[in-house]
């Protein structure tokens, strides 16, 4: 709640003094965050996620923001945007099999605050970094003019005027909704199946619980291996969907001074549409499979193995549809406005744990992201959706048409 409560502002806060010292800010905090989660202080465990609403809204948007700006500072092709967002997820989840594993080991060596003392000494190599290596960079236009009420107006006008990027808003706080509450559902899912499960199966310490580190670090494998393919799959997407250049209904997507050519919004609205619907599928599991099965708990890990690839699939063209959607010198301020409806969404699916059974959240889960599916092809234009599935028809006819003939 205190990020649905400060995202607004944060984003105006970024954008007015600047996106490297707001990393940096980033860092103090989350080492600060770290040290307190290691008492068993109540008050101090309330305090350091108070704290870390605040945190994870300028984790989702000074890193991107910066990014994206000094990129278009320094005069790099369009097209390069999609790699090094795509690399950037890569390595981020391959750090993250690192930390499961490190986890695993320092909670075994050190007991549970093992992990949190890991992420004290990681988060302060980050802050050095930022601190050495950047330069800075500014909301609108890279200037510093331009007041934290400005700030928030631009990005309440952008919103509330082009309905795109309200829409987009939506569709991500659905999806990143989605995520956030399914990192807090998975454990205690994990741990009601693994109830009375011999110790030879796989994803089942010594113990008979759900191996957490490992499997924590197979999930960001998988993240890592979406990541990889991640490309392949939007160049084959764009050639199924590519347009004739000599027809006239071809609509060129003009987003903030880019041309079409540069980077065409379709083939990752699909894609994206593709990964949400598939998604949706994955998290249904938990709600359909028998629970007294000795099955269920290797289904239901399959299904989030699954699940997770897909987020490394659909991360990086999230930053694409942002880069192309919303208005650069007030980034920032946008996406942080619009991560309102993430915050809420988190808040109410993991309080809501406490009066409904897990399979009804994971059933909640799976019909945001199928209702994400369905915003997110909205975006595609009609004809250009009516000619996706005409061709989608004529294949499956050519192929009905070769499996008579032999």
């Amino acid at each position: 709640m205190s990020g649905a409560f400060t995202s607004p502002f944060i984003g105006a806060f970024v954008d007015k003094f600047g996106r490297k010292n707001a990393a940096i800010l980033y860092c103090i905090l989350e080492i600060i965050i770290n040290y307190m989660e290691q008492y068993p202080i109540l008050v101090g465990l309330v305090l350091s996620r108070v704290i870390g609403g605040i945190t994870t809204n300028l984790l989702c948007s000074c890193f991107e923001t910066w990014l994206i700006t000094e990129h278009r500072q320094r005069g790099f092709a369009e097209d390069k945007l999609e790699v090094i967002l795509r690399d950037s997820g890569i390595v981020s989840n391959s750090a993250a099999i690192l930390s499961g594993f490190m986890a695993h080991i320092l909670a075994s060596t050190l007991g549970p605050v093992g992990p949190f003392q890991g992420a004290v000494a990681s988060t302060f190599g980050a802050l050095i970094l930022v601190a050495c290596l950047w330069s800075e960079n500014y909301g609108d236009s890279g200037t510093q003019s331009t007041t934290i009420y400005g700030h928030v107006s631009s990005a309440y006008n952008a919103i509330r005027k082009d309905y795109k990027i309200s829409r987009i808003g939506l569709i991500q706080g659905l999806v990143e909704g989605s995520l956030q509450t399914f990192v807090f559902l998975w454990s205690p899912t994990l741990r009601q199946l693994a109830t009375d499960l011999p110790l030879g199966t796989i994803g089942i310490d010594k113990n008979g619980e759900p191996a957490y580190g490992l499997i924590f670090g197979a999930f960001m494998t998988s993240a890592v291996l979406g990541g990889y393919v991640s490309p392949i799959l939007r160049k084959n997407v764009s050639k199924i969907v590519s347009r004739n250049k000599n027809d006239k209904s071809n609509e060129k997507f003009v987003a903030h001074g880019k041309d079409a050519n540069e980077m065409d919004a379709i083939p990752v609205n699909v894609l994206c549409s593709l990964c949400y619907a598939l998604g949706s599928m994955m998290l249904f599991v938990p709600c359909a499979v028998n629970k007294n099965s000795t099955y269920a708990f290797s289904f239901c890990l399959v299904s989030f193995l699954i699940y997770e690839f897909i987020v490394g699939v659909y991360v990086p063209s999230e930053g694409m549809i942002r880069s192309i959607y919303m208005p650069t010198e007030s980034m920032c301020s946008t996406m942080n406005m619009l991560r309102i409806i993430t915050n809420v969404l988190v808040a109410i699916g993991v309080f809501s744990t406490t009066f409904v059974p897990l399979t009804f959240s994971f059933g909640v889960l799976s019909t945001m992201m199928l209702f994400a599916s369905v915003l997110q092809l909205s975006l595609v234009p009609k004809d250009e959706l009516m000619n996706i599935f005409r061709l989608f028809t004529q294949s499956k006819s050519l192929l009905e048409i070769k499996d008579k003939q032999n």
